[in-house]
């Protein structure tokens, strides 16, 4: 006899998995579900790195804002006594800070309407001929399990 392993995120998907093996005849005890809390919860980080990012930049909306406050610096800054290089800097610098804030009040709100990991679960087939091992892994793999695991279990 074997059994499967399949991990799984909290989703629809599970669900359905579950359901699709109850239609090709796991039934009773041959199927066994565990809910699994996270315990360790992601803290957001506050630069983005080359290589690992979450979607959203804090450069990008710096760079934007700071790049209008210059540009609005030395546009106006003909009129001004200070002079064009002058203002445009103090632009730059200004619009960075208040793309910063901004930046920073977007992310805040994404940060608390994101709940974090949820967690996830763990579904187990045992399985006594080589078709229904690969009946359930087909059912796994299709409703998109993270991970799979295939346990050998001795009589005897």
């Amino acid at each position: 006899m074997r059994v499967i392993y399949g991990l799984f995120k909290t989703t629809l998907k599970t669900e359905l998995g579950l359901y699709a093996l109850l239609e090709k005849g796991f039934h009773g005890k041959k199927v066994r579900v565990v809910p699994l809390d996270a315990t360790v919860r992601a803290t957001p980080r506050v630069i983005d790195s080359m290589y690992k990012s979450d979607g959203l930049s804090l450069f990008d909306g710096i760079a934007m804002s700071a790049s209008i406050g210059m540009l609005f610096g030395v546009i106006f800054g003909s009129v001004v006594y200070i002079g064009p290089i002058a203002l445009g800097i103090i632009g730059f610098f200004l619009g960075a800070g208040i793309g910063y804030l901004v930046d920073q009040k977007i992310s805040k709100d994404l940060r608390h309407n994101i709940s974090g990991p949820s967690g996830e679960i763990i579904v187990s087939v045992e399985c006594d001929t080589e078709e229904e091992q690969e009946t359930a892994e087909a059912i796994f793999r299709e409703y998109q399990a993270v991970a799979l695991g295939v346990f050998r279990r001795n009589h005897g």
